[in-house]
């Protein structure tokens, strides 16, 4: 009997600790700042929950000194660099006027942290400490601030933008937010599970031990279930050989954040999405369109939508055409909000 009561005693704290690693979101207070950048990109540094953020920070070609110009910030997928679908169409935006800003979330790319971290709940408060550096730059107007979400980014993006009031309007880019989903971590049982392993992943981390899952496997599933999908259109742009592969890629994701993957599931905040005006692009041939519309769906407040023929999920990461079609309709959106 003790020894039941010791294992379950185990089990109970590895769970509590699983669960306890998921962050609370903090919008950090702006301070001022006198810094100033002149037209063209610009890498930067600043801090989130005490790790070192590395952005590119893009001013318009034709901003003029003494302005105050719109901005934004680009959510990145899951695993990508800032280099990837996020500086792309930070790179894009910039052309349409407004201060751009694309990261490497912590643990990825040149950012400090647990390498290979996806769990968005730390991923949120990157774009909130993101958001915070946008809006202490006296050349940015700090009415006319915005999120922008792509794929994975669509889950971190928006839960952080219904809880900051400075967010304007929030963009979403083809939103792959079915993770607990995929998981089945929308079922408590499931969800406990999770907790209890990483606990003991959290814990192995602590002692210096990091277990990592690959994010593309190396044997790509066959099939037409949505998981399968999306590991065969992503394998077409990440890895080596692939358009998107980049020399600071890391085909990993690291098993600490697994709970905060399995926990923030995006269609359990919708109703708390009535303030905040959402616009929202997808592909009708991506994985990820059929979750991403039921979400739309169940927005009460303002919304647009628009829905390319044609076109999947990865198109969206690099491809001008999808992209183009998408800037224009966020930018459209955001600046009529804003008017």
């Amino acid at each position: 009997m003790t020894t039941l009561f010791i294992i379950l005693g185990v089990v109970i704290i590895l769970t509590v600790i699983g669960r306890s690693s998921i962050e609370r979101l903090t919008i950090p207070k702006t301070n001022p700042s006198s810094q100033t950048f002149s037209p063209g990109k610009h890498r930067v540094e600043f801090k989130s929950k005490g790790k070192t953020i590395v952005g590119n920070l893009f001013i318009p070609d034709d901003y003029k000194e003494g302005e105050k110009r719109h901005a934004m910030e680009n959510d990145p997928p899951a695993t990508s660099l800032k280099e990837h679908a996020a500086g792309f169409y930070a790179e894009k935006f910039v052309k349409k006027g407004y201060i751009t800003l694309s990261i490497d979330t912590r643990g990825i790319g040149e950012s400090e942290g647990i390498q290979c971290d996806v769990d968005p709940y730390h991923h949120a408060n990157d774009v909130a400490s993101a958001v915070t550096f946008l809006d202490s730059l006296k050349q940015v107007d700090s009415d006319k601030l915005f999120n922008v979400g792509v794929c994975a980014g669509g889950v971190a993006s928006p839960y952080e933008s219904f809880q900051d009031k400075r967010i304007k309007a929030q963009g979403l880019i083809t939103p792959s937010i079915a993770g607990p989903e995929l998981m089945k971590s929308t079922l408590l049982p499931v969800r406990l599970i999770v907790y209890f392993f990483g606990g003991i992943f959290i814990l192995l981390n602590k002692l210096g031990l990091q277990l990592k899952l690959p994010a593309i496997p190396s044997k790509i599933p066959k099939g037409d279930s949505p998981a399968a999908r999306g590991m065969q259109e992503i394998s077409t742009y990440y890895l080596p050989g692939k358009v998107g592969h980049h020399k600071r890629w890391i085909n990993n994701t690291s098993a600490t954040s697994l709970p905060g993957v399995a926990r923030l599931h995006i269609f359990n905040h919708a109703k708390e999405f009535d303030s905040i005006p959402v616009v929202q692009v997808v592909g009708k041939d991506a994985y990820s369109v059929e979750p991403a519309m039921r979400f739309y769906d169940s927005l009460n407040g303002p919304k647009e939508l628009l829905e390319l023929e044609n076109t999947n999920h990865v198109d969206f990461y690099y491809k001008d055409e999808p992209a183009d079609k998408a800037v224009d309709k966020v930018d459209a959106f955001f600046k009529k909000i804003t008017s």
